[in-house]
């Protein structure tokens, strides 16, 4: 089963229990306490969906395939929901990862690096 697509390409080597989601977070856009104590909230119309990969055992082309489908600073994905148990397309920032490298052998190999999406928009179809 896919979890992640970035156009045509599948992302494979998540580590198990690395897919993490939160889907449909309410967008807070002020909060309040008021003098009684309670809290009001404004929320912006469009909930967001957050993502966070981790990718483990690359070798160096994997892992430079891997980190040009991340080039850009906001891009279109396909994930799987756990909540409507199909494959979404949706736009999203992407934040850069933070990489543990083995080994700087001739071919590198990359232990791990976890790839953090905020969703900043949605895809009309």
């Amino acid at each position: 089963m896919t979890l992640l697509k970035h156009g045509n390409f599948e992302f494979k080597n998540i580590l198990s229990g690395g897919y993490n989601i939160s889907e449909d977070e309410p967008d807070v856009l002020s909060e309040v306490t008021m003098a009684d104590g309670s809290i009001r909230r404004n929320y912006g119309k469009m909930p967001k969906t957050t993502i966070k990969v981790k990718f483990s055992q690359l070798n160096k082309n994997t892992y430079q395939e891997y980190m040009s489908h991340f080039s850009q600073n906001e891009d279109v994905y396909s994930y799987f929901s756990p909540k409507q148990q199909t494959m979404l397309t949706k736009k999203f920032f992407v934040k850069f990862p933070e990489t543990s490298i083995l080994s700087v052998t001739k071919n590198h190999r990359y232990d791990e690096f976890e790839v953090t999406l905020e969703q900043c928009g949605e895809v009309s179809t």
